[in-house]
């Protein structure tokens, strides 16, 4: 019963989320002003610290600021946050949270230049990717969050077991035609089965001492491959 109760929480809670700072209009100079990215529906919220469930729904530790595109053409400077649990990226702007519009032209590119978010068509539906390289082939992941229901402890001689957020991650290699390729694990046999040019990476990747494994390593073995 209590594990029914703490679902139900978490169904509930999947409609409310949290709002945080403001960052004013947005617009800057250069910006388009008539061009929105957002629905039409504002999210409003509970408290995180009410959420039962350990851990939280993003991506982001805390909001960042970033700036949003529409065919390229620079839309909004605002903050946002990926929520892996339902493929949603909220934008913070004068005290009110909305969910971005999935549409085929919008990205979404961090400040700190890490990475960025594009829209690309999975066996689920449209769906939020995060981008690592900006040449003509990216090294991409999903991340996805589920919850784990936690269990009631059957004797004095236990504990409960608390719900928690679980987390998913999935790669990939995307073209210049924005065609979606997965990497069954990250390996170097995987990988170099989606690119050409194989020897040069791989003498590349021996050469600065750099693994086909490690998420950082990858990234600077794309952009090394962007400039062949």
């Amino acid at each position: 019963m209590k594990k029914l109760f703490v679902f139900c929480i978490v169904v509930v809670s999947h409609f409310f989320i949290s709002a945080q700072v403001a960052t004013g209009s947005g617009i800057g100079p250069g910006e388009m002003s008539m061009a929105s990215p957002y629905g039409t529906t504002q999210i409003f919220v509970t408290d995180p610290s009410e959420d039962p469930v350990q851990g939280h729904r993003y991506y982001e530790e805390r909001n960042k600021l970033a700036v949003v595109y529409i065919n390229d053409k620079r839309a909004r400077r605002c903050l946002i946050r990926y929520n892996a649990f339902n493929d949603e990226i909220e934008i913070t702007e004068n005290d009110k949270v909305f969910n971005i519009l999935k549409l085929d032209d919008i990205k979404i590119v961090l400040e700190d230049d890490e990475y960025f978010y594009k829209i690309f068509d999975s066996e689920e539906g449209k769906r939020f990717f995060i981008l690592r390289n900006k040449g003509k082939v990216s090294f991409a992941k999903r991340v996805e969050k589920s919850v784990k229901l936690g269990k009631v402890a059957t004797s004095g001689y236990e504990k409960d077991t608390p719900s928690k957020y679980v987390t998913k991650r999935k790669y990939f290699i995307i073209n210049e035609k924005g065609e979606v390729k997965n990497i069954k694990k990250l390996k170097k046999k995987d990988i170099l089965a989606l690119l050409d040019k194989k020897t040069e990476l791989e003498q590349y990747a021996t050469s600065e001492k750099l693994s086909f494994k490690n998420e950082e390593d990858l990234v600077k073995i794309i952009d090394y491959y962007n400039t062949l």
